[in-house]
Order: C-alpha cells, then sequence, then structure tokens
C-alpha cells in the first residue's frame, strides 16, 4: 500500500514558527518522496496556498502574527472547495483544543515532540482519506456530465413542438425532479382524421425510471399507428413490456384517440390517475376513467375502453400525479380539485400560457422546487 504513495509526488505545507519542528517534518516526509515547504505562521501559510496547491498542510497551533486556529479559520477562504486535509499540531494534548480544531476544520493532531513514524503513519493515512475523496469527486463529475447528455438527449425525447397536429391544439409541461425522470407524454398522428394522445409515468426516478421510458416510449410509438382502439393497444404494450421491467418496475398509462369524423374520443387508462376534461358548454369538469392494470405488471390484464363527444372549448388534460401530489408546508396536497378550478379558471387561455398558469397556481400552493415528484401534463384544446 506504501508503494502506491512512494510512487507519487505529493505537495505538502508544514506551517510551524520552530524550525527544528520544520526540519523534522521535512527530512522525514522527504524520505517518503513528499516535497515539503514550509511557512514560520499562518500568515505566511495563507500566503502560500495562494502560490501553489498542496495535497495537506500540518500547522502548529501557538504562533505568532496568525495562530493555528486563526489559520483554520482563514485558510478554506483561500482553498475554496479543494478537499485539503490538515493535521494540527500542538504541544498539549488538551481536549478542548483538540474540540476547537476539530470543530473549525483540523482532520488529525500530532503531539508534539514529533514521533517520525507517528508523523509518517497520519500523513499517509490522510492522504488515503484525500485519495479517495478525489477519486469520488472526478466519479460524480462523470457521473454528472453523463447525466447532463442523459438530459440533453431526454428533451428530445419529450415532445415540445406539437404543431404536426393542427387540430386540436396540443401544449404541455416536463419537470423532471431529478435531472432526468420518468415521466413523459407523446402525440402521433395517426391517420388524416385520427390523433392519439399518451401520458405515462415509470416507477421510480432517476436513471433505471429514464431508462424504461425511453425504450417504453419507442415502443408505445411503433405501435400506436397500427390501433384504432385504445383498449386493444395497451394490451399489446402491455405484452411487449411484459419481462423488459425489474421485478419491482410498472407503468402506468392514459391513452386517448381523437376522430375527427365522428367528433368523439375514445380512452383507456391503464392505472394511471384520471384524466380530467373540462366541457366548456356547461362549465363542468369530468373525470374520465376505465378499468386497467399498470403496464407491464400481469400478462393477464384487460383494458375497458369508452368514448365521449366532444365540442369546441373543451379541453383535455392529462397529467402524472407529481403534479396533484405535491405537498405545502402543512403536508396538504395540492389535489384534484385545486387542479380542476386551476383548468377551469384558465380555460381561456391557450397553448403555453395555459400551461404556465397551471404551474403559477401550483407554485402559489407550495414551491415547485420542493416536490419530490416529476410533473408532466398535456393539454389537448378542441
Amino acid at each position: 500500500m506504501l508503494s502506491n504513495y512512494l510512487n507519487t509526488s505529493w505537495n505538502i505545507l508544514a506551517i510551524d514558527d520552530s524550525k527544528l519542528n520544520r526540519a523534522i517534518i521535512k527530512k522525514t516526509l522527504a524520505q517518503i518522496n513528499m516535497n515539503v515547504d514550509e511557512a514560520g505562521d499562518g500568515m505566511e501559510g495563507l500566503h502560500a496556498l495562494k502560490e501553489k496547491k498542496y495535497d495537506l498542510i500540518l500547522v502548529d497551533i501557538v504562533m505568532p502574527k496568525l495562530d493555528g486556529f486563526g489559520f483554520l479559520a482563514k485558510f478554506r477562504d483561500v482553498t475554496g472547495t479543494d478537499f485539503i486535509p490538515v493535521i494540527l499540531m500542538t504541544g498539549s494534548d488538551d481536549l478542548n483544543s483538540k474540540i476547537k480544531g476539530l470543530r473549525i476544520g483540523a482532520d488529525d493532531f500530532l503531539l508534539k515532540p514529533l514521533n517520525e513514524k507517528e508523523l509518517v503513519a497520519r500523513v499517509l493515512s490522510l492522504l488515503r482519506l484525500k485519495s479517495a475523496h478525489d477519486e469520488l469527486l472526478e466519479k460524480n463529475r462523470l457521473i454528472q456530465k453523463e447525466l447532463l447528455a442523459a438530459q440533453q438527449i431526454q428533451k428530445f425525447i419529450i415532445p415540445k413542438d406539437f404543431s404536426f397536429i393542427e387540430y386540436p391544439r396540443i401544449s404541455g409541461k416536463y419537470l423532471p425532479i431529478e435531472d432526468i425522470g420518468g415521466d413523459y407524454f407523446d402525440c402521433y398522428k395517426l391517420s388524416e382524421t385520427r390523433s392519439g394522445f399518451l401520458i405515462a409515468d415509470v416507477t421510480g426516478h432517476g436513471i433505471p425510471a429514464a431508462l424504461v421510458m425511453s425504450m417504453s416510449k419507442m415502443i408505445f410509438s411503433i405501435y400506436a399507428p397500427r390501433f384504432t382502439s385504445t383498449s386493444e393497444y395497451l394490451s399489446l404494450i402491455n405484452q411487449e413490456m411484459m419481462g423488459l421491467l425489474l421485478s419491482d418496475q410498472y407503468i402506468t398509462s392514459f391513452y386517448v384517440i381523437y376522430d375527427d369524423e365522428t367528433g368523439k374520443i375514445t380512452f383507456t387508462n391503464a392505472g394511471h390517475t384520471r384524466t380530467l376534461y373540462y366541457r366548456a358548454s356547461s362549465d363542468k369538469m369530468l373525470a374520465l376513467d376505465t378499468f386497467g392494470l399498470f403496464v407491464g405488471i400481469s400478462d393477464l390484464a384487460k383494458y375497458e375502453e369508452k368514448s365521449l363527444s366532444v365540442s369546441p372549448g373543451d379541453r383535455l388534460f392529462l397529467y402524472t400525479d407529481g403534479i396533484t401530489e405535491i405537498k405545502n408546508s402543512e403536508k396538504e396536497e395540492y389535489g384534484v380539485n385545486r387542479l380542476s378550478k386551476s383548468i377551469r379558471i384558465n380555460n381561456g387561455l391557450h397553448g403555453d400560457a395555459f400551461c404556465q398558469a397551471v404551474l403559477d397556481d401550483v407554485e402559489s400552493f407550495t414551491a415547485l422546487d420542493k416536490r419530490d415528484d416529476d410533473v408532466a401534463f398535456l393539454s389537448v384544446e378542441f
């Protein structure tokens, strides 16, 4: 294990007003391939940190101008977020001094006069800690970089432009709780007169949910043009997804087909939240629902299909439960009733303006950045 450190050149800063102690530190650590710079007090130590990067610092407590405690209180202002272990050297085994040192930034202690073997052991121990910290930090940076790339890819997966469907008018919002999420929606131009609207929610969050989301979205889009029946469509999707999900994963979804020739929508719910439908002529809100199990949970699942006539001014609102289950500081949920009221009040708005008005209403209830689930919704204006 020591050979790993002998093959690495470490930069050490020894801060002590005693030339003898600095000489002991330099001589001892130089034997194990460590470069030691010296500073006579805390002020000199801070200046050295501005000029060079160090892997570890040894600092005495009692010094002129700026003592060890004063140095500890200031050195993070110079080093920023870099992790540089600090060993506090003291001639006293006073517990209060140790507690104070640990509280303001020390990572370990050495009693003076210095024991060379103990010095080497404590320095190597903290350098191992630094190596592990820096390795984890680099891996985290790589993960964050990959998550950013995945987020950019997912932005292409979740549609923003719905202009390929001239009627009805489509708009939507997608707010993942993490960089990537498992909620999604999609729209399909099935024929000259028929359009399909899908919303779905994969269990869980983060990378596993996002991977399943991407896979299932592809399967949903491949088969959508082949079906005029929403129940038959979800039955086939369920069969296709069986065996592709982990044991604790499933997908809830709600699928709607609008037929311009009949002026009707047909719909099927697969364990998802009930879709809301605003009937403009009566100023009433309907909750659309059918019987159906989650997608991917059982190959025996059956799906029901219902239909509804639509009229100009009506609005179909498909959403995931992240919006209704968001809670305020009193642990009260936003709920379906508030969402329904917001849809009714803002129905005179269109497109992105309507979507933003709904989000603003949620924001007035509680901070959206405090939510613990993805939020996605699709607005269909007739």
